[in-house]
């Protein structure tokens, strides 16, 4: 399908989210792919993996940019030929990438019992102000989108822990954005990420300003 969503936080950055409905032939023989990307697909053990790593590429074309346009450095970050920063995230049906002239990340995850399950492993402080983690899902899943763009914009080579190096400060499903805060070898950094939800999903973005 055409563009899901699209958002224009500021003038330099925006948002676009992609609906996999189409079958996977339908997006392979409409999109042109670069050597690298064929190779990625070959090793791609599932259909939905394939799918997601295609609508990606057609999200690229309607930001005006080809496959050859995208690369990946050293840590397996995204990267534009322009030099302008990019972020990709992708869960089952849906795939979003933010562009903008500011450092950004997204994360993009469906709200799923399987986040209580393995909580432990990335909240600590958020137990003082969440419930039932059964109940909390959606904030669950929040927390980890959260968590998840803090350590996609940070340098992605160091010994990230979720659970100790990232706080996120007490919100509510109806709040708009939050406060988190990065905790490294002595030097405390603030972010303030925006939340989405849209059927049984939740996205998050995060722009640090220069």
């Amino acid at each position: 399908m055409p563009i899901y969503k699209s958002y224009s936080p500021n003038s330099s950055t925006c948002i676009k989210v992609w609906k996999i409905s189409e079958s996977f032939n339908e997006l392979f023989s409409s999109i042109y792919l670069s050597k690298n990307t064929i190779e990625k697909l070959d090793k791609a053990k599932s259909d939905i993996k394939k799918s997601e790593i295609l609508s990606v590429r057609h999200l690229l074309k309607e930001f005006g940019f080809s496959d050859n346009d995208l690369f990946y450095n050293e840590n397996g970050k995204p990267m534009l030929s322009n030099k302008k920063y990019i972020s990709i995230s992708h869960s089952k049906l849906f795939s979003s990438i933010i562009i903008s002239d500011f450092n950004i990340s997204i994360d993009i995850e469906k709200v799923s019992d399987k986040i209580a399950k393995v909580s432990s492993k990335f909240i600590d402080y958020e137990y003082s102000f969440l419930g039932d983690l059964n109940n909390e899902l959606e904030r669950l899943t929040l927390i980890w989108c959260v968590k998840e763009c803090i350590y996609k914009i940070s340098n992605e080579k160091l010994p990230f822990i979720f659970k100790s190096n990232c706080i996120v400060t007490p919100f509510n499903l109806q709040d708009s954005s939050v406060i988190s805060w990065l905790k490294f070898n002595g030097t405390i950094l603030s972010f303030k990420s925006y939340l989405h939800s849209f059927e049984d999903y939740k996205l998050v973005y995060l722009i640090q300003n220069k």
